[in-house]
């Protein structure tokens, strides 16, 4: 059944004022006006925070009550005899021409104004509560590292800020562009620039941020790709040697469980978070008896199944109940490193170790071995080579075998 079609009409109207003798309020009166879920129609007034005090009134044509109305000339505005109530008129006529305009779409295109609605309403959201939001979201999945440089980011935005509202409605291509130079030139308290990382680093999490805010169709275009990005410094990816590795094989750790995952990771590839939630059903053995790992990784959500050597399977222990943990007491990021440090000076290695560098450790020592990039990629459950070639380049002994491979005789 077709929608019954309300017209709306919206003029410009006068109201006493009871505070000054012969000054009038202006005002708009919208009728009929239906509010969403109600059939009753009413009446809206709204305000303009003006006042005339020389209207001209209408004495040839009394209302009812014998009352008389301001006259209009043939547009519809009231007529004044100050310029300054002139104007005021002109603004409020034009104020209510835009209302009238907007209440016409309404009845003849509901579908469209709805949208309209909406997306204003979107646009109206406080970005900076959505991203304290997410943040707490995420928290619950990702580790206090990772949420600490959230929390950053957010930091970041809000001095930018500077206590005003960042709605998703600003969020302009200027706007992400001037946050992007603030992160570039802002300086802390002893005159120094955050480092060519950190600042790739804060602004991945805002283009992250922005990503989300588009899957969940607040924002109707993915503003993540309106913004430049920052390039950071190639770091050096710190890695062991098989010596070293050999050396932490040979040397007790406080934490035998820490050892073995630490190792395990060495063996595998695999980062601590994808080990510290590895089940023994995601371990099999296939046909050949050669152990095989399939799981998806937390990071990418991606399936992953590779073989794996028998020492890495030895390094598991006893197997145990399918959807028992491998590595049970297994700490979180940011508290087995502790226990590595002291493992780490007791091997006689001085590099700077984390838990992470072992995933490394396995990258370089395929690569130098002359495992094929992209296996290795494929190992580490990369989703683009061109990361897996970042361990290729601090393979330096690779480098310079490849320096002298051609060779030719030359008198």
């Amino acid at each position: 059944m077709k929608q019954k079609f309300h017209r709306t009409k919206c003029n410009v109207k006068l109201q006493k004022s009871i505070h000054h003798k012969d000054e009038y309020y202006l005002f708009i009166e919208a009728y009929p006006v239906f509010v969403e879920n109600t059939s009753v129609p009413q009446r809206k007034k709204i305000s303009l925070n003006r006042t005339i005090t020389t209207p001209i009134w209408d004495k040839d044509r009394p209302t009812r009550g014998r009352k008389h109305l301001p006259k209009r000339n043939v547009e519809g505005v009231i007529q004044c005899r100050s310029d300054a109530d002139k104007e005021a008129c002109k603004l409020a006529h034009k104020y209510c021409q835009m209302k009238q305009t907007d209440y016409d779409n309404q009845a003849m295109f509901p579908e469209q104004y709805r949208q309209k609605k909406e997306a204003d309403r979107k646009a109206d959201m406080n970005f900076i509560d959505y991203l304290r939001k997410l943040i707490k979201r995420r928290s619950a999945t990702v580790g206090l590292s990772c949420t600490s440089q959230w929390e950053i980011m957010l930091q970041k935005i809000e001095d930018f800020a500077d206590g005003q509202t960042v709605r998703f409605g600003d969020l302009t291509p200027q706007w992400l562009d001037d946050f992007r130079n603030y992160l570039i030139t802002k300086k802390n308290e002893n005159g120094k620039a955050l480092s060519p990382n950190s600042q790739k680093l804060y602004l991945s999490k805002l283009k992250s941020a922005l990503i989300c805010a588009y899957k969940e169709e607040i924002t109707p275009t993915d503003l993540s790709l309106k913004m430049q990005s920052i390039k950071g410094e190639k770091s050096k990816r710190v890695s062991l040697t098989q010596a070293e590795l050999q050396a932490l094989a040979n040397t007790p750790c406080k934490s035998d469980e820490t050892k073995r995952a630490s190792l395990f990771s060495a063996l595998t590839g695999l980062r601590h978070s994808d080990i510290k939630k590895l089940t023994w059903g995601e371990i099999s053995i296939n046909d050949n008896g050669k152990p095989r790992l399939e799981f998806r990784q937390k990071k990418t959500n991606d399936l992953v199944s590779n073989e794996i050597s028998k020492q890495a399977l030895n390094l598991c222990g006893k197997r145990q109940e399918p959807d028992s943990l491998i590595f049970p007491n297994l700490l979180r990021t940011e508290h087995i490193n502790e226990q590595i440090r002291p493992w780490i000076k007791a091997a006689g290695i001085t590099k700077h170790i984390s838990f992470h560098c072992f995933r490394h450790t396995f990258a370089t020592l395929q690569i130098s071995g002359g495992t094929d990039i992209y296996v290795v990629s494929k190992l580490l459950g990369h989703t683009n080579v061109t990361t897996t070639q970042l361990y290729a380049d601090v393979v330096d002994e690779k480098k310079g075998k490849a320096a002298n491979t051609i060779k030719l005789k030359i008198k």
